[in-house]
């Protein structure tokens, strides 16, 4: 995704751009194709926010935001034996918006005592009264460290993990507390923030054929399957790069929007000579796997986003209801599989066979159902793991080499760890350097997202003056009781 939004916003410009992609197909993680029968194929669960401002704003540039489903606000956690309980924000103001979906959840949860369910909010409740500075100041810690000074831990797992887990590819043990904050905090803005959009068809149709088509309009080239094996530098520049061991390519300017991973094996030695290109080397990959499982019957008729603890599968949707044109006949569950750290060498056959006895506790219908088809998808899969102190290392667009820019969503940011918000973002940022830095010009592509909920604004000092009246009480008290 950010390749492809770069190379459109440079051609914009009136840069002529040349798009290698190492890949048989383009879209990277925001990508699907069909298969030998003619299904469609996610490489991912793709769900989208309304505070994704700069990827929606793109999505309209496109054409494509007529595409994008947005449903009723609410997420189900799919239980033992069919049990359900749903977090269901109601249209109203915020902070009371998640305070109602908290106690609505709490209606229904099992398995856990509801005070730890309300302890674990409190913190994310207490995010609201932070400043920027001290939400920074967080990625220092996990998650689960952040929660754990104010509440038990289970509240957090039972209530937050699966999210967490389906966000970020890491268990809260291991993500940054600034990173689920961030998050948070959007979401408990407004009711509004707290909706979410699907698709409505393949990434691989209503994205990246769209976006290869206004490339190849505005006169861009794009090549398939050639591979960037070695970047040659010579006087602080980039001379050219090789492809696929054997081609060389010259060009007045580079943007990179291939991974931290490989990015690092094609630099030279010399690269590494800056701390810039050493950053690269703490990135680590967070792994996840998808799972598509094809039904002769509907399990659910429920069409946003479960969850579900203690499963292979954390955060999944049936898709036959989100997209009934397309998936016929019976409910089709796309999951993620994440973390999937001690799942990636399981044979696909042992992942299924897992994923189908827990289907069947969490959806007991499905133990008279017969699966049609199933797929284990790996294709394009992992983000970069925002462990804690990650945000010191994402590098900014513009590199030490004078003709040299990188571009994706683990490039230096304020509005994510990744994602696809962050890869349009990233995208933008670096069309208005090359316009500053190349064509002496000032461009302003990136929007940001503002809260605007009257009750917040005022909230912060509320509880300042309720905590300092609180504190002259107790002091009123203590000199009446020293008089006594």
């Amino acid at each position: 995704m950010g390749g492809l939004a770069t190379a459109i916003n440079l051609l914009d410009l009136g840069v002529e751009v040349s798009l290698v992609e190492a890949d048989e197909m383009f879209g990277g993680r925001a990508s699907s194709w069909l298969d030998e029968d003619g299904d469609m194929i996610d490489n991912a669960l793709h769900v989208f926010f309304p505070y994704y401002v700069n990827l929606l704003e793109f999505f309209k540039k496109m054409g494509i935001y007529e595409n994008l489903l947005w449903k009723n606000t609410e997420f189900y956690y799919a239980q033992e034996n069919g049990n359900q309980a749903v977090l269901k924000f109601k249209k109203i103001p915020a902070p009371f918006h998640a305070a109602y979906a908290f106690a609505h959840l709490l209606k229904d949860y099992k398995g856990i005592a509801k005070w730890k369910v309300i302890a674990a909010g409190f913190p994310m409740a207490l995010g609201l009264m932070f400043s920027e500075e001290k939400i920074n100041k967080l990625d220092r810690m996990s998650m689960a460290t952040f929660i754990y000074r104010y509440a038990p831990l289970e509240g957090l797992q039972a209530v937050m993990e699966p999210g967490i887990n389906g966000l970020t590819f890491t268990p809260s043990w291991g993500i940054s507390a600034k990173v689920m904050m961030n998050w948070g905090m959007k979401v408990m803005g407004s009711a509004d923030n707290a909706r979410v959009g699907f698709a409505n068809g393949g990434l691989g149709e209503i994205w990246v054929d769209n976006c290869l088509d206004y490339i190849k309009r505005k006169g861009g080239e794009v090549a398939l399957n050639k591979a960037v094996t070695a970047i040659n530098v010579e006087d602080g520049k980039v001379k050219n790069i090789v492809v696929n061991d054997s081609e060389t390519l010259e060009a007045d300017l580079y943007v990179s929007a291939i991974s931290p991973y490989s990015l690092r094996r094609v630099l030279p030695d010399e690269s590494f000579d800056y701390q810039y290109f050493r950053d690269l080397w703490h990135f680590q990959y967070a792994p996840s796997l998808s799972l598509q499982v094809w039904f002769d019957r509907k399990l659910t008729d429920v069409d946003v986003t479960f969850f579900s603890n203690d499963c292979i599968f954390n955060t999944y949707a049936d898709l036959s209801n989100v997209q009934p044109h397309i998936f016929k006949d019976g409910s089709m569950f796309e999951m993620v599989l994440s973390p999937a750290d001690h799942v990636q060498g399981l044979p696909d056959k042992v992942i299924f066979d897992i994923a189908i006895e827990q289907i069947k506790d969490r959806f007991p219908i499905a133990r008279e159902a017969q699966v049609k088809k199933w797929k284990v998808v790996r294709e394009r899969q992992g983000v970069y793991r925002a462990a804690p102190g990650m945000e010191d290392h994402r590098p900014f667009q513009r590199s030490p080499y004078d003709n040299f820019y990188l571009t994706g969503d683990y490039t230096k940011t304020h509005v994510s760890s990744g994602g696809m918000e962050a890869a349009i973002w990233n995208a933008n940022k670096v069309a208005e350097l090359v316009a500053a830095d190349k064509m002496g010009t000032s461009i302003s592509l990136n929007k940001e997202f503002t809260v605007n909920e009257p009750l917040l604004k005022i909230l912060k000092p509320m509880t300042f003056a309720g905590l300092a009246l609180g504190v002259l009480a107790a002091l009123r008290w203590i000199m009446k009781l020293a008089k006594k």
